[in-house]
């Protein structure tokens, strides 16, 4: 097997025997961190240097409002210096010590009419992006590697990012058709682009929203179940409908227990990430690994951080025995590695992967 072939098989539950086991990597760096492995000089990049057997593809969406968008917040409280993505969302930095982090700005806050909901400039899929995207993919393809098509930020994570998080929960609990109105344009996007992935090749598309928090749901489920799991079905109906075999993987961080068998439902096959600090990994496991396969399990928050490099692998080996009967699982970190992470900690990820992977 190749990589891709492998990554293709762990994912699809396909693997043949204990002996014959593969186990791909992940891990991706935060910008103070990649400034680290920058100054290193390996002569690799990120995913070479780490030995990941995917990569990434990216659909690039060209803006349609209009100029740099600043009339877009016009009447709220900005700061000096602020940008504009091509979704119309603001984000400004604070201090040094925010690192990555910023603040965002919903251009779409306050009293707001339907008519205002359905001309917002949501972003388009340039003419040509389908041939950029397809000639990465086969790019990838002939390294043997895996085709990621990225479309996180599906629905919710959008939406509120233009809304405005208090206003489009309000809009959703008083059932105000401006909440219908934005989830169905924004979903309307998203299934052209999981389509566009589809048909270019790629082998999985990475959804996802953040709709847990570290110990309960970000919203009642039932907002949940009523609002957003069935235009999730709608993107992942968009892409099957071109290609039955691509393999559908969705990311929310926090505890999203109580959401589970919806995404099964709406078509998931992979949930990322798995998130220990959350919830009960092995549980979870043991539930779901006959329908669903796993992406993560190794905290962000605590073993990577704050644990030592023997901590690291023994993690690594538990997830290794938790899954020997029903497979399925990328072992990796839960998310972007953060500047406290000691380097002797991503080393003894790498080299504790690259021994699985020799046996």
């Amino acid at each position: 097997m190749n990589k891709r072939e492998a990554f293709l098989r762990v994912l699809k539950r396909e693997e043949l025997s204990n002996a014959n086991r593969v186990f791909p990597p992940d891990i991706g760096l935060t910008p103070p961190k990649i400034a680290e492995f920058n100054s290193m000089k390996t002569g690799m990049t990120i995913e070479e240097y780490f030995g990941l057997f995917h990569r990434l593809v990216a659909i690039r969406m060209q803006k349609t409002y209009e100029g740099d968008g600043y009339y877009l917040f016009k009447g709220q409280n900005m700061p000096d210096k602020y940008e504009v993505d091509t979704y119309g969302t603001g984000s400004s930095r604070g201090s040094e010590a925010c690192m990555h982090m910023v603040h965002y700005h919903p251009p779409m806050i306050g009293e707001r009419s339907l008519e205002e909901i359905q001309n917002y400039p949501l972003p388009q899929i340039p003419e040509n992006e389908f041939e950029r995207v397809r000639k990465a993919v086969k790019e990838n393809r002939d390294k043997e590697l895996a085709a990621v098509g990225a479309l996180e930020q599906t629905i919710w994570e959008r939406a509120w990012l233009i809304r405005g998080m208090e206003d489009l929960m309000v809009d959703m609990m008083m059932e105000d058709p401006k909440a219908e109105l934005l989830f169905y344009r924004i979903t309307e996007l998203s299934c052209a682009a999981a389509a566009l992935y589809a048909e270019a090749g790629v082998d999985m598309i990475a959804l996802g929203d953040d709709i847990g928090m570290q110990t309960t749901p970000m919203m009642d489920p039932k907002l949940w179940y009523r609002y957003l799991q069935p235009q999730l079905a709608k993107v992942v109906k968009a892409a099957k409908d071109v290609n039955p075999n691509v393999i559908i993987f969705y990311h929310s961080c926090g505890h999203v227990t109580p959401f589970i068998d919806g995404l099964i439902e709406a078509g998931v096959e992979v949930l990322n990430p798995l998130q220990p600090e959350s919830m009960d990994v092995m549980k979870l496991y043991s539930t779901y690994s006959d329908r669903l396969s796993f992406w993560g399990s190794i905290g962000t928050q605590t073993t990577m951080p704050f644990g030592s490099a023997d901590d690291v692998r023994s993690t690594v080996l538990d997830r290794v025995r938790m899954s020997e009967r029903n497979r399925g699982i990328i072992i990796s970190p839960t998310h972007i590695i953060e500047p406290e992470v000691p380097w002797d900690n991503l080393h003894a990820y790498i080299d504790i992967m690259n021994k699985l992977n020799s046996l």
